[in-house]
């Protein structure tokens, strides 16, 4: 992978950018799917391009980190590549498994064993145990503490500095606030704060 396209123009694109480039990888352009005023504009010296000129099979990243990115990577299934990212000052130990268009930012530590599935974003100094599996289109926001044998359920959102003790479920669309400490499971659509945690609100979209 020499080249991508980022999906997304939003402030997060910019700092894909920097990963990118940073990795010596090079940024084709952004595409936008929203505002058509952007197009003919370029951000971080790049075009931005209509989600519809998007070539054929090209690699690309997303570049949203609420976990409603699905709904813009659905859009572009099937024309785009979606390649993975791991910056080089992250650690990733062996064995694991990693899905496609998973993005693992700067200073990252996963310990073995673990699962990573697609459409990931690990944000910066973010932490994930052993035996630890993380879902389809989970957000790990900066310096998340994830221990070992949890189990994190497809499109939650992990807030930043939250702390997610072992052996632990974490329901699907699931949202744990920042700096919250989760000592037992957490149910599906609920959101989680405090410490020790305690479920403020049922039924919540996902985020």
């Amino acid at each position: 992978m020499s080249e991508i396209f980022i999906l997304g123009t939003g402030l997060l694109a910019e700092e894909f950018f920097s990963l990118a480039t940073h990795a010596g990888i090079g940024v084709v352009a952004f595409v936008e799917n929203l505002d058509v005023k952007k197009l003919g504009t370029t951000l971080c010296g790049r075009p931005v391009i209509w989600v519809a000129d998007l070539p054929s099979q090209s690699p690309c990243i997303c570049a949203i980190s609420s976990t409603k990115r699905r709904t813009y990577i659905e859009q572009v299934t099937g024309k785009a590549v979606f390649v993975g990212f791991v910056h080089p000052t992250s650690v990733i130990l062996p064995p694991n498994w990693l899905g496609e268009g998973t993005i693992i930012s700067t200073g990252v530590l996963v310990a073995s064993n673990a699962r990573i599935g697609s459409h990931v974003f690990v944000n910066r100094g973010a932490r994930i145990g052993h035996h630890t599996s993380i879902g389809n289109f989970v957000t790990v926001q900066p310096a998340a503490n994830i221990a070992g044998k949890v189990e994190v359920g497809e499109s939650s959102y992990i807030g930043m500095g939250a702390v997610i003790v072992e052996r632990l479920r974490i329901g699907k669309g699931a949202t744990v606030a920042a700096g919250a400490v989760v000592t037992r499971d957490v149910p599906d659509h609920a959101l989680v704060a405090g410490n020790p945690a305690v479920v403020k609100k049922v039924n919540i979209d996902i985020r």
